[in-house]
């Protein structure tokens, strides 16, 4: 690593806890909120667009539980456990969406046969099944992990796992602004940084 990967590497301050940044939100830190929200956004719109709600209705849903979470954040006892507790919510407002489309008037933009699935998925005494909401949790975590590292390394994991395109390492280093026979070193290194955060995570 060069003197000034570790430069930037030193001056980028850990993201911090979610205990801390509700403790932040609860002073009333805009900041915080924004982060906290960041943090779980990916995972609240995936529960929805999985289950196979339109964007427009998982947009609905997200809204629906980032105003639940504010109005609990002072009564949250356990904030290891609250990527769950959005799980639970998430699915809880899922749910309020199709009996909401039930009641109402309009025609309903789903039909009988998604209505029936997505009650059936949500009918059981969990809200997820116990694997799915492990996938759910482990995912978030991964996130999370991601988010912990520098800039470099998470503009270079999104790039290589999680983008929508797939980059050439040509590409790769022309936007990180690297020489290319550098990017395996770096690839190895964000990866072991990341292997280390996961240790025991999941």
């Amino acid at each position: 690593m060069t003197v000034e990967e570790d430069d930037v590497e030193a001056n980028e301050p850990a993201p911090l806890d979610d205990h801390k940044l509700i403790e932040a939100c609860l002073t009333g830190d805009s900041n915080a909120w924004e982060a906290l929200i960041h943090r779980y956004e990916r995972l609240i719109y995936s529960i929805p667009i999985r289950i196979g709600f339109s964007p427009i209705d998982a947009a609905d849903i997200f809204q629906g539980v980032c105003l639940k979470l504010l109005k609990r954040l002072g009564t949250l006892r356990d904030y290891e456990k609250l990527s769950s507790w959005l799980i639970t919510t998430t699915n809880r407002e899922c749910w309020r969406a199709i009996e909401k489309q039930k009641r109402e008037t309009q025609p309903s933009i789903y039909d009988e046969d998604f209505e029936r699935e997505v009650i059936n998925r949500l009918a059981a005494s969990e809200p997820l099944a116990e694997e799915q909401s492990i996938t759910f949790e482990r995912q978030q975590t991964v996130r999370e992990a991601i988010e912990a590292l520098s800039e470099k390394c998470r503009a270079l994991i999104t790039m290589l796992f999680y983008g929508r395109e797939e980059y050439s390492y040509q590409d790769i280093a022309r936007r990180l602004k690297i020489p290319l026979n550098s990017l395996g070193p770096t690839r190895a290194r964000c990866l072991a940084k990341l292997k280390k955060y996961l240790q025991g995570r999941i």
